[in-house]
């Protein structure tokens, strides 16, 4: 088999281990009795035009290293092809890895090529962009926008807290309009997410399913700041599907108007901002999951 790998030198496991993380995943590939063709990112687009070019050329694995950004790049390419995605970690924040269940051992990741299966999945759409993951409208997309890259690469997933308090004593909770299947809502912080995982521990949208045609949708309705603070202290309990001003929704189209302030991300990375119409492309995206996830999920 002929596989492309796509990596992200910049990524934070890449930075870290210095060399030896991307020499574990190509003794784990060969090991599985692949030819590989390595190709490094250099910058922000880069990964999405690697892995169309890999598909044009009818390679038969990609293999995406790197953080969730580097995924959603390789996925934006990957797009309504059948070539399979290995997904491997090794960045900042690994939310879809965490999500299927791919190990952080290198070794381990590789054996999916023979423990795991296929499964086709749907993708998110904003506009062109495609993303696996989420789409965040408000104030993440305001965490995301004021996370300092070089924080990232020294305190991983801690960056964003940071940047989280910093926001939530500086951003302004606008509100907006959300029309779900049709049906309008307003609030002042959503969550669009085709997964259970968010940030950490937490998990926002615990109806997701990665392998369901719908997204699952959580809409804050607060305009208060320090009501964000009582939502977080029930999102990390779980409990925070219990609050009348917090609803959770479910959907395949999403039209999102409001101030031209409100900014949104996908996957971690900044999109823009409102007015933005999201939706669901089904049968998108042969990703390899573990033989023990391929059905509870």
């Amino acid at each position: 088999m002929r596989a492309v790998l796509i990596f992200n030198p910049a990524a934070r496991r890449m930075q870290a281990q210095r060399g030896r993380l991307l020499e574990r995943v190509l003794a784990g590939l060969a090991a599985e009795g692949l030819n590989v063709q390595v190709t490094p990112t250099t910058g922000p687009g880069d990964a999405t035009r690697l892995a169309r070019e890999a598909v044009v050329a009818r390679c038969d694995l990609l293999v995406a290293c790197g953080g969730d950004g580097t995924v959603n790049e390789v996925v934006g390419g990957a797009a309504g092809s059948d070539v399979p995605l290995l997904v491997i970690p090794g960045g900042t924040s690994n939310v879809l890895a965490r999500e299927i269940g791919v190990p952080h051992d290198l070794v381990t990741g590789a054996a999916l090529l023979r423990k795991g299966v296929i499964r086709r999945i749907s993708l998110g759409r904003a506009g062109d962009r495609r993303f696996v993951l989420m789409a965040g409208i408000g104030v993440d997309a305001g965490i995301v926008a004021a996370s300092n890259s070089r924080l990232k690469r020294y305190l991983g997933e801690g960056a964003f807290w940071l940047a989280g308090f910093q926001q939530l004593a500086q951003y302004h909770f606008l509100p907006f309009d959300l029309v779900v299947d049709g049906k309008s809502h307003r609030g002042t912080f959503a969550l669009i997410s085709k997964v259970k995982h968010y940030g950490g521990p937490f998990q926002l949208t615990p109806q997701a399913n990665l392998f369901s045609n719908h997204f699952a949708i959580c809409l804050f309705q607060s305009a208060t700041r320090w009501r964000y603070l009582y939502y977080l202290s029930q999102v990390a309990r779980g409990m925070h599907a219990s609050l009348p001003d917090v609803l959770m929704l479910k959907g395949r189209v999403i039209e999102v108007t409001g101030s031209a302030n409100i900014q949104v991300q996908v996957d971690g990375e900044l999109l823009g901002t409102l007015p933005q119409t999201i939706s669901i492309q089904d049968n998108a995206l042969s990703l390899i999951v573990p033989r023990a996830r391929s059905t509870d999920l």
